[in-house]
Order: structure tokens, then sequence, then C-alpha cells
């Protein structure tokens, strides 16, 4: 009898403390919420983004910076909800396909002002050209996985 009860005493233990996702629309968007304006500021930011000169490479850098720190909070904060509808749970896959796209092109954009501070202009511009890339793909990820939660509009 004891040999069952400690291993079912020690389970139940472990699953009360494993946190829960919530799984509904509403805790989803309201997660996402106090990112949608810095997220649009920062996808603007991101799909305007160029080689900046040796002397503007700073200031970038630290923009660029608290880009991916937006990006890995709101990545976090989708990660930890469920939808609980097909469309939310499409727009939530969406949502955190962009975010991926997004913090791989804000990796782009922080190589490419640091091979600018370092006077290299030709690994800037490659770097610049494939942040652009990267923006393009999740600019529409973001769209419609914005208009399916309701988010970004």
């Amino acid at each position: 009898m004891n040999r069952v009860v400690l291993p079912l005493l020690v389970s139940l233990a472990v699953l009360a403390a494993a946190p829960f996702a919530q799984a509904s629309d509403a805790s989803l968007k309201k997660a996402l919420k106090p990112y949608e304006t810095r997220l649009t500021t920062d996808i603007g930011y991101l799909s305007n983004f160029s080689a900046p000169s040796k002397s503007a490479a700073p200031a970038a850098l630290t923009k660029l910076s608290k880009i991916r720190s937006d990006l890995t909070g709101a990545t976090k904060a989708a990660t930890g909800q469920q939808a609980s509808t097909s469309s939310g749970r499409k727009g939530r896959t969406q949502v955190l396909s962009a975010l991926h796209d997004a913090t791989v092109a804000a990796g782009d954009a922080q190589a490419c002002a640091t091979a600018a501070r370092s006077g290299n202009k030709s690994t800037a511009k490659r770097d610049a050209k494939a942040e652009q890339g990267e923006i393009n793909k999740a600019i529409p990820l973001f769209e419609s996985g914005g208009k399916l939660l309701h988010l970004f509009s």
C-alpha cells in the first residue's frame, strides 16, 4: 500500500505545481496587448532599416537591443497562452512565426550595425539585405495572425 501511495502523492504534487496554460482567445489577446504598440513601432523600424553609418551604428545597436527585448517578451507572453478556438490557434501560430522571423531580422540588423560600427560596409549591406528578407516574411504573418486575434488593428 505504501508503495502505491508515495508515488501517487509525488505525482499529485508535481501536477499541482505545474503552471496551467489558459485556454482562451481572450487570455491570449490580453497577454499580447501590452506589446501591441511597441511591436507595431518595432516592426516599422525594422521594415525601414538600412545599414547605418559608422557614427550612427551605436544608436542603432541601442534601439535594436530594445527591439529584441520587446520581441522576446511578446514571444514569452504568446507561448504561455493557449487559444480556445480554431481561428485563435491559427492566429497564435502565425504571430509566433512572425515573432520568430522578426527576432531573426533583429539579429541580422544587429549584425549589420556591428559591421557598420567596425567599418565593414560590404558585410553591413549584406546583413541589411538579409534583415529585409526576414522582416518581409514576418509582416504578412503579423497582419494575418493579428487580424485573427484582433490585435495590431
